[in-house]
Order: C-alpha cells, then structure tokens, then sequence
C-alpha cells in the first residue's frame, strides 16, 4: 500500500526492511532510485504512504518520512556521499527552466541517462519554492543545498539570475542546441481577493513575505499579525510572522477546521506555538487608519463548497466581525507568473497555467514540455518529483524517437493484509525542540531519529507487501536474471509433447479436529515444521515453541510425531503417502541435532515403511539416537491436565498396540505429518489437457505398469506427485523417463498411428459435429470450408466413440466395418466346425 500511494512510488517497504538490517547505504540507494531528494522530503513531504500503512490498522502507522530522513542524513555527514551512477554522456541537451522540485528532478534523472542538462534559474538561490516558500524551522537550508549538490556532481549545470522570456527564449535555447526544453517555473505568485482595501499600506502577499524571510530581506510586521487563508501557505506564513516578532497571530480563513486545506499536524503544530485560528470568516473589507491597513471587517461564512462539492462560498452578511491588525498577510493561494507564455506563444490553460498532455506532460509546441505547480496547480514536493520523472521519461522517449505514451498507465491498486494477530508496538516519537526554543528562531524543529530510533521503528513494519521490492537480489545476480518488473504474459506455444508435473496439495488437518490444529499453537503440520528448520523461515532454523500471542519462544524439551493424518484413513484417503515415514525419521533426527540429545522425541506409527536404498538403515539410526518409537495412531491431542506433569503441556492420548496399553504423554511439540493429496485444480488442469483422474484424484497414467508415464493423450506425459504421491528420489526418476519420452517424439519427429483409428466419410458426414463434443481425446476437428468433421489419426485411439453416436453413419472404425466384422465370425465358425466343437 505505501509503494502504491507514494507519488513518486518509492520502494518504501524495501529501504524500511533495509534499515532494520541496518544496510544504510543500500537504502538510500533504494530510495535514491525513484527520489533524489530523501532529506528533503524526509521534512516537508505530506506523506500519504503513512496514511494507508498497515500497521495504522492495528495502532499506528509506521513513521515512513522520519525513516528515509534518517538515511539521508546519515548520507549527508558521511565523508564520502552516495552519488548515483551516470550512464555513457550523450550528446543531446536539455533544457530546464526553473529549478523546484519538478525541474530538479527531471534533470537529475535525465543526467543519470547520459544527457546533457542546464537549470535556468530565475531566482538568485537554487531551490524554487523550496528554498523561498518553505520556512527554514521546516527545512534547513544546508540541507537543501546538499541535496542540489548532488545533482549537480551528477553533470547538471545550473545558471541563477536568468529569466525566461527575456534573458533566454525558447529559440535561443535550441539555436544553442539544445533539443528538448521542460518548462517547471512553479507559482511564485500569491492571489488576491479582490476586497475592498486590499491595496492600503500593511496589507502583504503571503508568498511574497516567505521569499522576503528567505532571502534575508528586511520584513517589518508589528506586533498583531492577521493572516487570511487556511492552508500549508497560510500555516507557513503565521508561524514565520511569529518568528520575525508578532506578538499575536491570527489566521482567518473560510473554512471550518475539518475542512482546512492545511494538513492536519501543520495546524496542530500552529496551534501548539499559539496562533490563534478563527473559522468560517471571510473578508468583507480591509478598515484603514492613519494611511496603513489597521484590521479587518469578516463575514461569517455558512459555507465553503456548493451541493456539488465546487468552492463556491455563501455568507451571512448580517453576521460581521471587525478584527484589528498591523499587518495583514492575504495567504489564499498562489498563481503563475506567465509574463513569458505571449511573447513565448505558449499555450496557457483556463484556469492559468501551462498546456500540456496530462500524460506525458508535452505542450502544443515541437519540444517543449511543461510540468510542476506551473501546470497542474498547488500540490506537494513528492507530486512536483514524480512530475518531474515522468517528463524526463518523455523528453528521453522523444529524443529517442519513441512512442511517448505507450505503457505509461500503471495499476497501483492494492489489497492490505490481516491483522487480527498482529501485536501492538509503539510508534518511535520524534524529538522536537521545546516551544520555547521556537520563539524568534528559524532552527529546525524535528531533530530527527538516531539510530536506536530508526531501527526500533523499522521493526514495526508489517511487510504487508511480501517482497519488499529491496532489490539486493537484483544487486547480487550475476547472470542478470531477475526482472521485477516483468508483466504477466499469455503466450501461445506450438508444442509436440507435454510434461504435466503440477504437483500436489499437502492436507489441512483442521477437520481432524481430535489433533487439535489451529486451536493449540504448538502443533504444526509437517511442512510448518520445514519452514522452523530452513535458514530463511520465521526463526531462521532454529526450532522454537510459540506462545499464545504467536510469539516464537525457547525450544521443546519433548516432541510427539504423528504418522499418517489423513493417510491410510477411510474417512479421508484410503492411501499411503509413500513419504510420511521418512521424513518423520529426518525431523527427530534434526530435533536432535538442533535441540540437543536431551530433547525426548515420540514418534507414533501405523507401519513403519522404509522402502528405499538406505532407509533402513536409517530407521535404525534413528533408535540408536533414541527417539521412542510406539505402534499406534493417537486418538487425541488435548492440553487438559489430571497429572502434576502434564501442567502446561500437550498430551499425546492413544494405544500403543504392540503391547496393548493405553498411554498419556505429555509434550511441548506435536508434529503432524499430514497426507499428500490431489491439486484443488486437477479437475482443470485433466479438462485441459485431457487427463482423467482417478478415484483419489491423482491424475490416471495410460496403463500403470506397461505405460506409467504416458496418459490417454497422446504426446502428455506425467511426472511427479500429480500422478500419486512419490518421494524425491521416484519424482525425478519419472521426470527423467517423461523428459526421455517427451525427446524421442521430438527427435524421431513422427508418431506410430494404431491401425485402428476412426475415420469419418466426408461424403456422408452432415456436418452436426456430435462426434467433437463426445472425443475425450480432443481427436477431431471441424473442416469449416467442406463442413465435415475430420479426424486427427495422431490423436485418435480407436475407442469408437464418434462411429456409436454418428446419427449419419459417417463416423467409422477401421476394420470393424460390416464385411469385415462378418468375416471374422465366419472365421470363427468355420475354425469351430474344424475341431468339432
């Protein structure tokens, strides 16, 4: 889910399961592969990921920002910084105007292409409205300056202090060869409100005083501030007023304080350091005195947006409020500067900004592309990032001259886990400074996570995505042979032979409900107790017992191995599962050597059947280690206690039948070695191949003794556990023998057809086609030209179905016609009146 919503689709599972592991660099190369500003963003972004994380489903959710800050911050204090790699220099030449976050950002994925690209700055700092729209308490300016830095080592060059439409122009740049231009100039604009008063002296722009706080330009505001809008531009503003001196901040705005445009911590945070905020006020006229502004006369607004959702604000003009300011600050938005499009002739919107295909972010104009705030309107610095990416995948696709919309749609629909079982972990809380510290200082607030704190938060991760999409396998793969981002493909194969090697279902045991799985956690299937062994399962090979809570704990001091659930059983499979047995002997052998030879191991048997090379002598091994061997298939598993010992225990309750008595044994572990069974999709799978099954489900072979591998389709061949259930060492003994079948079809490149296939005479066949519908043996096909059916005498086996239901008579079995069939039983008599029976 967080991939999914992040706008610029970070691998944030991946960098978060890297942290935990505490491979930094790794997961700021992660993140850096889809973001180049994780500083940055790990400050301001709006972090939407956070708002669909799983673990906000079970408490809250994991502090995704703060994470990738942290990385990045170690980065930026490292003596040698994680500088992404360029590919061969090309020789084409890009030009960005503008240098927010949209231009930033395509010109570093571009450079790391090989392009050639230039950032054209208006302003004399770098940054757009990073560095003069966003408070430096939010983000630092050395952190800003760092992560260009970057971008610039990676070949960008950037030039401040040139304007767009006049220092430079779309012909000069490509008369200096450059082939593409992306226009990302941003809103540098604030609007007004067209209210009575809104010229006097002490009425400011909102984005106007955050460049001048920015730039270090002189800003007087006295001590009462008013600003006007209600969201991040507006929160921006008050805070920075109350930094600069005002004693008492108001923000107005017309919303009520749900509806707030401003993200939700940012009006808590202003609340915190005292700004006081009036709701559902607007402005009805700006009240002046001595020649400067000197308050504000507000209506009460009934409501902001119409029935149809549409900001369309009414009020009640009998319901006025005066309030007395120095300074009022109008903070309701912002606009384009656009001085350039006319002189330019670039294509400008409706609603005042830049035309271009939503897409792929291309303008009317030959080369021209446009994207950032400057084209879609206000959003964050992630949206600006990946708006900047995908531009720069088109400026790329279009100096390649390739289709620039083809496959550019994704789905990043998502489906979250269940969480019922999952425990509670605090989320790590971010250390601020105090409110006091705030006062009159632009320092930063959040002071970001140490490395206790990082991995500590790090754990909390569901992984709700299964593969974290970390990429290291990607990394260590010398053949190159992973590709995750390979789509599903159906393809369409002209084949000779199949093998069908589906395999087979290992059985629930929840029905047995005497065995107590799913009730007792301690009890386990046999292939559950696989994964506790292997290096890559939940307790990396070490064989743990779990707690009430699902938690693993200490390891088992005595364990109960059960044979045969579901196996030789007429209520569920009447069969052997060939393999219970030996690999019931392998687990208390392990349990041994991983527990220790004090570990008490029970294993309880119907036959103890050790067929192969080997295996007996392994049966043997396995007494000599002293695992208890009883005859008998237990009756119950029950945790009721009526002896002191068994207190706390599973106890095993059955017959021993060697020597007929009944036993209770108390264990920390039950093992239950459950049946092989039939694939839920057998059914499809033999529809499809034209495989039938049989009683138990497996799939049935042609003969079992004189054709074991061969099916009644020709040229389909078995192997493996779909047939019945077999061991390893059977499974690739008929996996050799189908492949060697499979080979001698394809290298002999003929088939022997048995001489008495069906044929079908096309001069009386009508054309019904009863006979396709009846073939198991898919053997007959439909001639649309002459409409007659028309047998394939490689796939036929003569069974006769098609001449027993012909309605015509067309369908016929060789040799079995009439004169034929008359023959032979005058050959018959004939023999009979020889011998004189």
């Amino acid at each position: 889910p967080c991939k999914a919503t992040c706008p610029a689709h970070v691998s944030i599972q991946g960098y978060v399961a890297l942290i935990n592991q505490g491979k930094y660099t790794e997961a700021l190369k992660l993140f850096k592969e889809a973001h180049p500003f994780p500083s940055i963003c790990g400050r301001v972004c709006h972090h939407p990921c956070e708002e669909v994380c799983t673990r906000g489903d079970v408490d809250q959710p994991i502090s995704i920002q703060y994470l990738h800050r942290f990385i990045a911050d170690l980065d930026l204090s490292a003596d040698t910084r994680y500088i992404p790699e360029v590919e061969e220099r090309r020789e084409e030449k890009v030009a960005v105007i503008g240098s927010g976050p949209a231009g930033l950002a395509a010109g570093y994925s571009l450079a790391q292409q090989g392009y050639g690209v230039t950032v054209f700055e208006k302003l004399p700092v770098l940054g757009g409205m990073m560095a003069v729209g966003i408070p430096e308490y939010r983000l630092p300016r050395d952190i800003l300056a760092a992560e260009i830095k970057v971008i610039e080592e990676l070949g960008v060059k950037i030039k401040t202090g040139v304007t767009f439409g006049e220092d430079i122009t779309i012909d000069s740049l490509k008369g200096d060869g450059y082939q593409a231009i992306f226009l990302a100039t941003g809103l540098h604009l604030s609007r007004e409100l067209n209210v009575e008063g809104e010229g006097f002296p002490g009425v400011l722009k909102g984005v106007d005083l955050l460049r001048d706080v920015a730039l270090g330009n002189e800003v007087s505001l006295g001590k009462r501030v008013i600003v006007i809008g209600g969201g991040n531009v507006a929160i921006d503003v008050a805070l920075s007023a109350q930094r600069k001196g005002a004693e008492e901040v108001t923000l107005v705005c017309l919303e009520k304080r749900e509806e707030m445009p401003a993200w939700d911590y940012e009006v808590e945070e202003a609340l915190e350091e005292g700004v006081t905020i009036v709701n559902s006020l607007g402005p009805e006229r700006f009240l002046e005195e001595a020649g400067k502004v000197s308050g504000v006369k507000f209506k009460r607004c009934t409501a902001v947006f119409d029935e149809n959702g549409a900001f369309n604000p009414t009020y009640d003009e009998t319901n006025l409020e005066t309030l007395e300011a120095d300074t009022v600050i109008v903070a309701i938005g912002q606009a384009a500067d656009l001085s350039f499009a006319e002189k330019e002739n670039v294509a400008i919107t409706a609603r005042g900004g830049l035309e271009a295909d939503p897409v792929t972010f291309q303008t009317p104009m030959e080369g021209v592309f446009a994207g950032g705030d400057v084209f879609y309107g206000p959003r964050s610095v992630v949206e600006a990032v990946e708006c900047g990416k995908e531009a720069a995948e088109s400026i790329h696709r279009y100096l390649n001259g390739l289709d620039l919309e083809e496959g550019r749609e994704k789905d990043w629909s998502y489906e979250k886990p269940a969480t019922e079982d999952v425990q509670n972990m605090p989320r790590v809380e971010m250390r601020e400074i105090s409110l006091d510290e705030r006062k009159g200082n632009f320092g930063e607030i959040a002071l970001g996570f140490n490395e206790e704190e990082a991995k500590a938060e790090a754990e909390r991760c569901l992984e709700c995505g299964i593969c974290s999409e970390c990429y290291q396998c990607v990394e260590v793969c010398e053949p190159k042979a992973i590709d995750h981002e390979m789509k599903a493909e159906e393809l369409e194969l002209d084949v000779g032979t199949i093998i069908v090697a589906t395999g087979y279902d290992a059985m629930d045991p929840s029905p047995m409900s005497q065995f107590g799985y799913g009730k007792y956690p301690n009890v386990f299937t046999s292939l559950e107790f696989e994964r506790l062994n292997n290096a890559t399962g939940p307790t990396s090979g070490q064989i743990l017992m779990k707690n009430e809570a699902g938690e693993f704990t200490g390891p088992p001091e005595t364990v109960a191995i059960l044979h045969c659930i579901g196996s030789r059983d007429e209520n569920y499979h009447e069969y052997c599962s060939r393999v219970c047995c030996m690999y019931a002997l392998k687990y208390g052998h392990l349990i041994h050597d991983k527990v220790g030879e004090h570990a008490r191991i029970y294993d309880y048997y119907i036959d103890m059947r050790c067929f192969g090379k080997g295996y007996e002598e392994f049966y043997k091994r396995c007494q000599e280690e002293g695992v208890n061997f009883i005859r008998g298939k237990p009756a119950e598993i029950t945790d009721v206690a009526i002896r002191p010992e068994e207190e706390g225990k599973l106890i095993v309750i059955g017959e021993d039948t060697l020597v007929g008595k009944r036993y209770r044994t108390p264990v920390d572990m039950v093992i239950l070695c459950v049946a092989m069974e039939a694939r839920k999709d057998a059914l499809e799978v033999g529809r499809i191949f034209g495989i039938s099954q049989g009683q138990d489900g497996f799939f049935l072979e042609e003969h079992p003794k004189m054709a074991p591998i061969s099916t009644a389709t020709s040229g389909v061949f078995l192997a493996g556990a779909c047939q019945a259930p077999r061991d390893i060492p059977d499974t690739v003994g008929q996996a050799s023998g189908a492949a060697a079948q499979a080979l001698q079809l394809a290298t002999r490149g003929k088939v022997e057809v048995p001489s008495t296939t069906s044929w079908i005479d096309p001069n009386i066949c009508a054309g019904c086609q009863t006979c396709i519908e009846l073939c198991a043996y898919t053997a007959i096909d439909f001639d649309e030209r002459r409409g007659v059916s028309v047998i394939n005498e490689a796939l036929c086996k003569g069974c006769g179905s098609c001449s027993g239901f012909c309605p015509s008579g067309a369908a016929r079995s060789k040799h079995f016609n009439n004169q034929q069939v008359f023959a032979e039983i005058e050959g018959i008599i004939d023999a009979i009146a020889e011998v004189g029976i």
